[in-house]
């Protein structure tokens, strides 16, 4: 019966169904702890499918959050009361691949973020899994400038590569976010990297039609 409940519950988070996970809550508050077939909670995975608001409701019904779900919750004491009993834990990678502070800075949880920083989390630490993406690559996905430079500036990697040869400033570039295409450029990024396929940052500006961004790469060099 559980099993059935979790699977409703799941389904209902993954569309983003609020009135029907409000529901499955008050008469099972339990469903609170399910995790996905991957192992990945809850609340990490309302989140995953942009439903913060589920996040919070999920998060609010359970004992205790753990460091990756205090993390990309922006619960900064509960992130502190973790670490204080394990510091090791800013190291740990959740079911899914990922390190707290990666998780952090892909949601924009910057106060989270620099806290894990100080705390010895490793900025470069590479996921486990197919995407490759590392603190900052999370960071320039969804175009949190404020964030990414804080990882730069504490020795993010601005030329890692992942999911096919992409680099940051591909990523920035696709995105049309000038502000992160020249912060990039200004701490070493290559503008004439290409991805397995031979795409460099100027191709993706091209076909997002950021032309903008083109000019700053040309005037980089840019081919």
């Amino acid at each position: 019966m559980l099993s059935m409940q979790t699977d409703e519950f799941l389904e209902a988070i993954r569309k983003g169904n609020l009135q029907k996970i409000n529901q499955l809550l008050d008469t099972t508050p339990i469903l609170a702890n399910s995790k996905a077939k991957n192992g990945v909670s809850a609340v990490l995975l309302a989140l995953y499918h942009g439903h913060q608001d589920i996040a919070r409701t999920v998060a609010a019904k359970k004992s205790e959050l753990d460091i990756f779900e205090a993390s990309v919750l922006g619960k900064i004491e509960q992130v502190k009361n973790l670490m204080d009993h394990n510091p090791s834990i800013a190291n740990s990678y959740s079911p899914d691949g990922f390190i707290p502070v990666a998780l952090a800075a892909y949601l924009g949880q910057k106060e989270v973020t620099e806290y894990l920083i100080l705390k010895g989390a490793n900025v470069n630490a590479i996921a486990k899994n197919a995407t490759g993406f590392t603190a900052l690559t999370g960071a320039i996905a969804n175009n949190h400038a404020e964030i990414s430079k804080i990882l730069v500036k504490r020795g993010a990697d601005v030329n890692h590569r992942y999911e096919g040869g992409v680099s940051p400033l591909m990523e920035a570039s696709m995105n049309g976010n000038l502000e992160l295409v020249n912060f990039l450029l200004e701490n070493g990024a290559d503008p004439n990297a290409k991805t397995k396929d031979g795409k460099s940052p100027i191709s993706f500006a091209r076909e997002k039609n950021h032309s903008k961004v083109v000019d700053v790469l040309k005037g980089q060099g840019a081919l």
